[in-house]
């Protein structure tokens, strides 16, 4: 079995049409990895808080940066519009390994600490830019059969470098406190390598597409398939340049998906955060503390995601995004509970399950995140609804670390000024906030269903026509 799992990497298993592509993407999904992995956010959100001493502040927005960066995606998606694709993201990642250099040469002391939540934001608004236009990269270069499959390769391997590098780097960690500062030069040269080998990857259509890009003007106009295939053509006629708005305002089941695509993400994303603080304060003075925390904030939830990857790729393939989001939702659930009964016993070592169930869940969102707008977007069209895409998820993903830390440790009085009241203090309400991402992850599944029925509905009508 081991064998045959290996086979399926081979390039020579894949459609001749996107062997050459995928070949090259192979090395770079085995190499860059490792520069993602020293900015996750169960990794150095660890070290800014236990080496740095980031304030509570600085450390929820360290957290949120991997999110709200995404904010920046449609403005990326928009400076690439007309432009090749390939070197534009090779530049991107180019910058990431300067950034991630830079951390090596940071003080621990002020201003050590402000300028590592800087250069953790920066990297993280090239890193947003970097996933937006590389799902135009797959689209043009893969098959739509086997698209899920061959980037699931991609995403096992990602997943298997983040999950397990950073726990062996982070053990040195715990023996000699200033060995971050090799190891993160080391892993900007070794991720180079990546960068190298995605530069040479040839854009299938690249003419075609940097044509219609330099279009002045397109619309969205459904033709007949909801929810699978949109035709976007020039209008006979000047208008505005389409836009987030006008395409949530014109697709309408791409908007409700967005809609419950946020409520789902709050859920996982405020209770990641809470996890993530949790984890440091109960790790804090054990042995080994830096390595427990990435064991459980990064390296479990990674290997089980990586495992799973090749099954939910095989069901994506075969199903609509929207029935995938339901069978997903269940996952969410499942651990957001978890977690909240492991943190009402006190126990560092019960979040060990939960974080289980995440990374079952995380398997199917790596892949769903990436290609799920596929089903709605017509291929000319994939920088602006992925862009749409990862530009809500900054926005969640800019609220849920701060609302994490207020709903875990509450605020003290607040005097508002011109006035003799105050906002009365608050204690927070610690770790039955899980409590409150259980309920959120409830409704988002109880939206998918409700979506996933109208679209079949749709698609079932448009079949028997």
């Amino acid at each position: 079995m081991l064998f045959r799992s290996l086979d399926n990497f081979r390039p020579a298993s894949k459609p001749l049409m996107a062997r050459p592509s995928y070949a090259r993407e192979l090395v770079t999904a085995s190499t860059f990895p490792a520069a993602v992995a020293m900015l996750e956010s169960g990794v150095i959100g660890v070290l800014a808080k236990k080496t740095f001493h980031v304030s509570e502040f600085e450390l929820a927005t360290i957290m949120a940066a991997p999110i709200f960066a995404n904010l920046t995606s449609f403005m990326w998606a928009m400076l690439a519009r007309g432009r090749r694709k390939i070197p534009f993201i090779a530049a991107l990642q180019a910058s990431v390994l300067l950034l991630l250099a830079a951390i090596s040469f940071l003080p621990t002391v002020r201003p050590g600490p402000s300028l590592l939540v800087a250069v953790v934001i920066l990297s993280r608004c090239a890193l947003a830019g970097m996933v937006t236009l590389r799902s135009t990269v797959w689209r043009q270069n893969y098959p739509e059969a086997s698209r899920a499959q061959i980037t699931g390769r991609f995403t096992v391997l990602a997943s298997l470098v983040i999950a397990m590098g950073p726990l062996a780097g982070f053990f040195i960690q715990d023996i000699s406190p200033d060995s971050f500062r090799w190891l993160y030069r080391a892993v900007a040269l070794f991720s180079a390598v990546g960068v190298i080998s995605f530069s040479r990857i040839r854009l299938r259509g690249e003419k075609h597409l940097l044509a219609f890009e330099r279009l002045p003007t397109a619309k969205p106009q459904p033709h007949g398939e909801p929810g699978h295939v949109y035709a976007f053509e020039p209008d006979a006629q000047p208008r505005q340049r389409h836009s987030v708005w006008t395409i949530l305002r014109e697709d309408h089941d791409y908007r409700w998906y967005m809609i419950w695509q946020f409520v789902g993400g709050m859920a996982n994303l405020i209770g990641n955060f809470a996890l993530i603080r949790l984890v440091i304060q109960l790790t804090s003075e054990i042995k080994y503390e830096y390595a427990v925390s990435i064991l459980l904030t990064t390296t479990i939830p990674m290997a089980v995601a990586m495992m799973t990857v090749p099954a939910w790729a095989r069901y994506l393939d075969k199903v609509h995004i929207t029935r995938f989001r339901t069978r997903q939702g269940l996952f969410w659930i499942a651990a957001q509970f978890g977690n909240w009964l492991a943190g009402i016993t006190g126990l560092v070592g019960l979040f060990a399950l939960p974080r289980i169930i995440d990374g079952a869940s995380r398997g199917g969102g790596m892949l769903a995140w990436n290609l799920g707008h596929n089903d709605f977007a017509d291929r000319r069209m994939v920088p602006l609804y992925m862009g749409i895409h990862v530009t809500l998820t900054g926005v969640r993903g800019f609220l849920a670390p701060y609302l994490a830390v207020t709903l875990l440790y509450g605020w003290n009085p607040i005097a508002i000024p011109g006035i003799t009241t105050q906002v009365p203090a608050f204690a927070g309400i610690g770790v039955h906030i899980f409590l409150i991402t259980t309920a959120l992850a409830l409704i988002a599944e109880v939206g998918f269903v409700r979506l996933r029925r109208t679209v079949e509905r749709a698609l079932d009508t448009n079949t028997g026509s």
